[in-house]
């Protein structure tokens, strides 16, 4: 009986054992996930809280897709600025251009940081959150932002591809979902330019999701609470950008598209969509073309809408008038003015 005893008492230790070693395994897969930061320099991990700070704010307003490998470059002695018309010239200048910017916009305490891996895993970190972040916050207010039923947003697994109005809005028709680089939801009133004189005239639109991102999501009804953490105060946002822009374009033919995810790839799973290269394209024209009197109009209509006191046409009284028609014929009347000016 002792033996017996003894036998069982043994098996029961091996199965501990076991039980114990595999829960070991687990632990150890999920250790290398924090396992650089753990073994970074002190001096490179207090900094952990403000990188992550501005690289939120990076990855919304300057740079949605950056390169990874130009995230532990050196800033060249003379790079070329990033907001000059010179930036796309070659591959090179975009290369010194986007370090110029990527320095720029981080505090200059933090840049002996980014020429390190620590930073450039604690940034992808970052952006994989965002990533997440956007496949869920903006789809509960999609139905506000466009104007459509919310049962087209609610459900992951909706055949967006089936309804009419959506498939309008991204110039598509049929089985045939040939996603067009500039669609009809970029264009006012939803008319589509050839010329692209008009791009980006809908800017309530952008309006409405960058509305949103920086003062949270109940703000599409109502005015946001001046004592509320958002991201417009944590980030002291005062005014858009290019990037920011062309961020919330992006943002907009998502929502719209068969995508379940937002693709940290840059490429639709179900669409197929590069929204990677959307977001240059459209970053590369609002920045070519920023300081025409179309842009400048456009924008200062996103800012009136986001930091001013306009509000936005969901907030307007009964009886109360919406000049967003008004604004959009005064900027159509203004392209061939603005075209001259960008030759």
């Amino acid at each position: 009986q002792a033996v017996k005893a003894l036998q069982l008492e043994v098996q029961r230790l091996c199965e501990e054992n076991r039980a114990l070693k595999e829960k070991n395994k687990v632990l150890l897969a999920e250790k290398p996930k924090r396992k650089r930061r753990v073994e970074a320099p002190d001096e490179l991990v207090a900094h952990e809280q403000t990188i992550s700070l501005y690289a939120r704010k990076y990855g919304m307003t300057v740079e949605m897709f950056p390169d990874n490998e130009l995230l532990t470059k050196k800033l060249p002695d003379l790079p070329t600025p990033f907001d000059s018309h010179d930036r796309y010239k070659t591959a090179a200048t975009q290369e010194t251009a986007f370090l110029d910017e990527l320095y720029k916009h981080f505090p200059e305490r933090v840049h002996r940081a980014i020429q390190s891996v620590y930073f450039k895993d604690l940034v992808r970190h970052i952006f994989s959150m965002l990533v997440q972040t956007r496949s869920k916050n903006y789809v509960a207010v999609a139905g506000d932002i466009f104007d459509l039923p919310a049962k087209y947003f609610a459900n992951p697994s909706f055949d967006r591809a089936s309804v009419v109005e959506i498939q309008k809005m991204l110039g598509v028709s049929g089985k045939t979902q040939a996603y067009k680089i500039f669609p009809p939801l970029l264009f006012p009133g939803l008319q589509e330019d050839t010329t692209l004189k008009t791009v980006f005239g809908n800017w309530i639109l952008f309006a409405k999701i960058l509305r949103a991102s920086l003062h949270g999501v109940t703000s599409l009804h109502q005015e946001p609470c001046g004592g509320s953490k958002t991201n417009a105060r944590k980030w002291n946002f005062q005014q858009v950008t290019p990037g920011s822009i062309a961020w919330a374009a992006v943002i907009a033919i998502f929502l719209l598209s068969p995508d379940s995810e937002f693709p940290g790839s840059g490429v639709g799973k179900s669409s197929t969509i590069s929204y990677k290269d959307l977001f240059f394209q459209y970053k590369k024209m609002l920045i070519t073309k920023w300081d025409t009197r179309r842009i400048k109009n456009i924008m200062v209509s996103i800012n009136n809408h986001i930091f001013g006191t306009a509000k936005l046409s969901t907030l307007n009284p009964a009886g109360g008038e919406d000049f967003s028609d008004e604004i959009n014929r005064a900027m159509l009347a203004l392209d061939m003015s603005s075209d001259s000016e960008a030759d």
